[in-house]
């Protein structure tokens, strides 16, 4: 978050993204290599999840549940901290594109909360495009975006809407025995929706209900390091969960509470722990 607090001190905005132009000038070895990290990212294997991780993982909460309460504690809405729309067409494996949906499902609920028409709609293209190429169907269709195009401008009913298409999204998944799509979302989900909360606790000028947020948070943590942990042989997975586990520290390290305001050198701290962790999954 570094680069971002700079920005919001009128110093000059550091990039933190950046998009990997592929031209007919790669060698033979480059393409070989690229399609050899394709197939690794491919998700061939599925691994049947226990009763428990299964209970878990249908009922993991939306990051509705996040950006609502940001919404009732009144952080702003700053575009400028998601991942912006543009990078959708990076996302080319499996993994990526399913760990981004999760995470522009978050930047879609972060707009839609606060009812801004025109970053909801670039944000539902990100993830109708996404959702699209995973082979989500019947979930993210046309009569979705027309009555989404119709509730733009009513925030109850687009929420009510977008809710019920994570949930059609993960009982879909389920029923088509695409678990590790669904972990994947749900991670990319819950990591941005706590990366967009800590940066907002990093620039208020009292971050208590900020900082109550994430402190609830901590029993979503654990259910989805759960989920994780049924995929302790998967390399590809275990990578994820190498990440997430880090936001482990959040909860631990910086006496974090509710009603209880956190000192700006800690909350700087916990901003740079999830910003880590996220750009790990957007770049």
């Amino acid at each position: 978050m570094k680069a971002l607090k700079k920005s919001y001190s009128g110093l000059a905005v550091a990039a933190l993204f950046f998009v990997i132009a592929l031209t007919g000038c790669n060698s033979t070895s480059n393409k070989d290599k690229e399609a050899n990290e394709a197939v690794v990212d491919t998700i061939r294997k599925e691994v049947a999840l226990s009763p428990e991780s299964q209970n878990l993982l249908y009922k993991f909460p939306t990051p509705f549940e996040v950006t609502a309460m940001l919404e009732k504690a009144k952080a702003g809405f700053i575009f400028d901290i998601t991942n912006a729309p543009a990078n959708v067409t990076k996302y080319t494996t499996e993994k990526s594109k399913a760990l981004n949906l999760g995470i522009y499902s978050a930047d879609l609920s972060y707009s839609a909360t606060y009812n801004r028409t025109d970053e909801t709609n670039k944000f539902l293209a990100c993830t109708n495009k996404l959702a699209d190429e995973l082979g989500i169907a019947g979930v993210y269709d046309q009569t979705l975006l027309d009555k989404i195009k119709k509730y733009n401008n009513n925030k109850d009913s687009l929420v009510s809407i977008i809710n019920r298409v994570f949930a059609q999204t993960n009982e879909f998944l389920s029923k088509n025995d695409r678990n590790q799509i669904a972990v994947l979302i749900a991670t990319g989900g819950f990591c941005e929706a706590i990366y967009l909360t800590a940066f907002l606790g990093e620039v208020a000028k009292d971050n208590t209900r900020i900082m109550a947020i994430i402190a609830a948070q901590k029993e979503n943590y654990e259910k989805l390091s759960t989920i994780l942990s049924a995929y302790n042989n998967d390399q590809n997975m275990k990578a994820i969960a190498d990440e997430v586990v880090k936001l482990k520290a959040i909860w631990e390290n910086y006496g974090i509470k509710s009603g209880k305001k956190i000192p700006f050198e800690k909350t700087a701290e916990i901003g740079d722990l999830a910003e880590s962790v996220r750009l790990h999954f957007v770049k």
